[in-house]
């Protein structure tokens, strides 16, 4: 039986020296989603012989994210398999990456059935796309931030602990006037929202903020997940005031991101229209994801 318990701030150093093991992590492999997550569902991590183990609870089924760290990746698997046979719904594996996928067949043959996941695909950009947006395909964005810059007056600042309570104001403000859009996914993610920025810089997180006449009207915030990653948790932004998102996201990059040679803006969850927005950033690639569902170890 593997001893899971939600996670805290003082489980920060431990975890990130599991994830340091590996360089080819995506969102699932950040502490700042791990922690903040748990405001969304039942999430819980362990420490298995030198692993990191990640166990949620969703939709009646259970997930456990690949381990990650270093030891003997079988005996770790292992008990997560003996934790299985403990539930009575559905379990998977998620998280893996190609070469995860083709271990997990290696060590366990048919205890588990490997599917491409398209829908949790991260998608990976170059930075320097994202600050420049150069070239014909990326004129319309072009054409909407010199909009923005011409007809608001606007400003930007960095995110800290000063101006975070603004930024959850506006997520309260957006959410009111998503209308159609409004589901009872944004409301939990408002609380996923509320406990990172009450961690803020516990977390180590980074972010920006756009205003318009002093007002907040746009967000992003994140953190680095690889050597030379960071990742894009969340942006938000009026969507009336034209160039608003385009604005926060060439902008967020240009004045705290430069550094890094990716950013991963994370999955598009298998939505038609957040697929369509993702894929008109001109993604540098779309690392390959893989459920791996439970079907012969009881």
């Amino acid at each position: 039986m593997i001893d899971f318990h939600k996670p805290e701030i003082i489980d920060k150093e431990w975890v990130k020296k599991r994830l340091s093991s590996r360089d080819d992590l995506t969102c699932e492999y950040s502490f700042s989603n791990i922690f903040s997550y748990t405001a969304k569902m039942k999430l819980e991590i362990a420490d298995v012989d030198g692993f990191l183990v990640t166990r949620c609870f969703t939709d009646g089924t259970i997930g456990y994210c690949y381990p990650v760290g270093d030891g003997d990746i079988r005996a770790a698997i292992e008990k997560i398999i003996e934790d299985i046979k403990t539930q009575d719904v559905p379990c998977y594996l998620f998280g893996l990456g190609s070469n995860e996928a083709k271990e997990l067949k290696h060590l366990f043959g048919d205890t588990f059935d490997i599917k491409f996941d398209r829908d949790g695909s991260d998608y990976i950009y170059k930075s320097e796309d994202l600050i420049n947006l150069s070239g014909k395909k990326y004129q319309p964005k072009r054409n909407h931030i010199s909009f923005f810059k011409k007809n608001y007056n606007w400003s930007y600042e960095s995110m800290t602990r000063y101006n975070v309570e603004e930024c959850y104001n506006m997520n309260v403000e957006w959410l009111q006037t998503s209308g159609s859009m409004y589901s009872e996914d944004l409301e939990k993610e408002l609380r996923i929202i509320r406990r990172v920025f009450e961690n803020f810089d516990e977390l180590g997180c980074k972010g920006a903020v756009l205003r318009v006449d002093g007002k907040v009207i746009a967000f992003a915030l994140g953190a680095q997940i690889r050597s030379d990653t960071f990742c894009v948790h969340f942006e938000k932004a009026f969507s009336y005031l034209r160039g608003a998102y385009p604005m926060i996201n060439q902008q967020f990059v240009e004045n705290e991101l430069s550094e890094y040679k990716y950013i991963d803006r994370e999955d598009d969850l298998g939505l038609e229209n957040l697929r369509k927005a993702k894929l008109s950033y001109y993604p540098e690639f779309l690392p390959e994801k893989y459920e791996a569902w439970c079907i012969n170890a009881y």
